[in-house]
């Protein structure tokens, strides 16, 4: 897997402000399909833990374990533990996972980063215990008319799509059901209007990471790069504007029968 925005420090403080960003429809979700208090939730994907604190802090499971393939990203999330919260090194393409199976697995904003997302669902499955639940937060549109908003996703999406991966992989997830021994029980859009401020602070904060990628050397210009940089980093400096973009999250949920 080549996450394209790497796990450096600076990744670190992207992921802080896409945490605060998405957690309202994350927390939603969460509530929404939490009945009972789970003995142990997986976050999967959990980066320097942002999310894993979301879970805990919203399911009140007695466990949280949370799982990523960067060294870099576990040993910042390690440093937050407490006697609720735990952090492993995992690569969640491969199974087993390092603990027991899962009351409930979640992930936010992974699968899209992920190639042969369905095979990948189906082994989760065999990581939970029957009648547990997977719950997928991942992005089903962005809808924007703000062009500088519109050229940056327009790079993102094809240099997704040039790995394999998906930027909109929540239509996927609707249409298509992974085999297994896993039902669903939701599949719903979440609508998320996103600050200007926000969206221009994350997209800039993004850029830094990959605009030295072969791919974008390779079909941009460095002059159109660095103005994009530079106008983003003066928009999350300055913007006042609302309204201008708003995410559609496909929120799906999945029993484990």
């Amino acid at each position: 897997m080549a996450y394209l925005f790497k796990d450096t420090d600076l990744a670190a403080s992207r992921l802080q402000v896409l945490a605060e960003v998405f957690a309202p429809a994350s927390r939603a979700f969460l509530l929404d399909m939490t009945r009972e208090k789970p003995e142990l939730a997986l976050d999967l994907g959990c980066g320097p833990g942002y999310t894993t604190r979301l879970l805990a802090e919203t399911t009140q499971c007695v466990r949280a374990i949370g799982l990523d393939a960067s060294e870099h990203f576990v040993a910042l999330a390690v440093g937050k533990a407490t006697k609720q919260i735990a952090f492993l090194r995992h690569d969640l393409t491969q199974t087993p996972f390092p603990t027991d199976p899962g009351d409930l697995l979640f992930c936010r904003m992974l699968l899209t980063h992920l190639q042969n997302p369905l095979a990948i669902i189906e082994r989760w499955a065999t990581q939970m215990r029957p009648g547990g639940l997977l719950l997928l937060d991942e992005v089903e549109w962005i809808r924007t008319e703000h062009t500088l908003f519109r050229t940056y996703l327009s790079i993102i999406d094809a240099m997704l799509g040039q790995q394999a991966n998906q930027l909109y992989i929540g239509p996927l997830l609707d249409s298509q059901q992974p085999g297994g021994e896993l039902k669903r029980r939701l599949s719903r859009v979440y609508h998320l209007s996103v600050s200007t401020r926000q969206a221009a602070t994350m997209f800039s904060l993004n850029l830094l990471a990959w605009k030295r990628q072969p791919f974008i050397q390779e079909r941009y210009q460095a002059g159109e790069i660095e103005r994009l940089e530079a106008e983003l980093r003066e928009l999350a400096a300055c913007a006042t504007g609302k309204d201008e973009i708003e995410w559609g999250m496909r929120q799906v949920a999945y029993e484990r029968v």
